[in-house]
């Protein structure tokens, strides 16, 4: 639900004016019904910008809210706060997407868009699945360019597993004593036998295999940096979320920061001078065999 501050002004008996105030702070919102905006009710609404975002709390129940663009109800702004390393995931189910054209985005605490998506007039339920965030602050924008419609969104999180504890070092045995037998005189006439040749190390097994994947769409943002869709690189070929390829013939790094079935997806910040990228690039993934 909202948090509105509604004001009105009514003149009573042609003398004074009074001016009331509500402050609508209910369960903070969530799984609170929408409220009724009539043509006369002035309102101002808190979250329409990133500096009043309302709290979105891991494992709570769907929360309510709506956009409506001629109502003046055109963005919504909700902070996630994130303790520890691990992966988020965010759901949003617009009731009526034929209604309303707009889309959603999520923010870094430096205003990166970390995943920006449009809503589709035939597609109403959206999932942003297993997200890897470090600790910090991260946003969640909602906004109508036309239209409206009632919406519903909600958050979890899964921490990253903690690494098994290391095992206590065994105490060593005690040597056995050797007895030395003393070695046979040899002869002066007799030579020396030659050493034998130290075997040769057998070269370790090669267990990794190479990935080749190719840039297929670049999107500049406007902070300089950029996000890209690699194809023919994803989970069917071992590569996995958080996976660091190489570009074919350079030595510039490209980390995953999500991957499908047939394709990832990876953020290349300005300071890794992404408008050298070009599409069709071959990126180069070593994963286990």
């Amino acid at each position: 639900m909202f948090r509105k501050i509604t004001c009105i002004a009514a003149a009573l008996w042609g003398l004074f004016t009074v001016a009331g105030c509500v402050v609508d702070g209910s369960e903070s919102g969530v799984n609170a019904s929408i409220e009724t905006q009539t043509e006369a009710a002035n309102f101002i609404d808190l979250d329409n910008k990133k500096e009043g975002a309302l709290g979105l709390i891991f494992g709570m129940a769907q929360i309510d809210d709506r956009l409506d663009y001629n109502g003046g109800d055109r963005e919504d702004w909700r902070y996630i706060l994130v303790s520890e390393p691990g992966t988020m995931t965010i759901k949003i189910n617009v009731d009526q997407p034929a209604n309303i054209d707009g889309g959603w985005n999520i923010i870094d605490s430096e205003g990166r868009t970390l995943h920006r998506q449009s809503f589709s007039k035939s597609q109403g339920y959206y999932e942003f699945s297993n997200f890897p965030v470090k600790r910090g602050v991260y946003y969640f924008q909602t906004f109508a360019t036309a239209g409206k419609s009632v919406y519903t969104i909600a958050t979890s999180f899964q921490p990253n597993l903690a690494p098994p504890p290391e095992p206590e070092p065994e105490e060593e045995p005690e040597p056995e004593r050797v007895e030395h037998k003393p070695r046979p005189k040899v002869k002066p006439d007799s030579p020396k036998p030659e050493p034998k040749p130290e075997p040769k190390p057998k070269p370790a097994a090669d267990t990794t295999k190479r990935v080749i994947g190719f840039i297929s769409i670049i999107t500049e943002k406007s902070d300089g940096s950029a996000e890209i869709t690699i194809r023919d690189a994803g989970k069917n070929k071992g590569v996995e979320t958080g996976a660091v390829g190489v570009i074919e013939g350079t030595n510039q790094k490209i980390e995953t920061t999500q991957c499908f079935a047939t394709s990832c997806r990876a953020y290349v910040p300005a300071s890794s001078n992404p408008k050298s990228l070009k599409k069709g690039a071959n990126v180069v993934f070593k994963v286990d065999k």
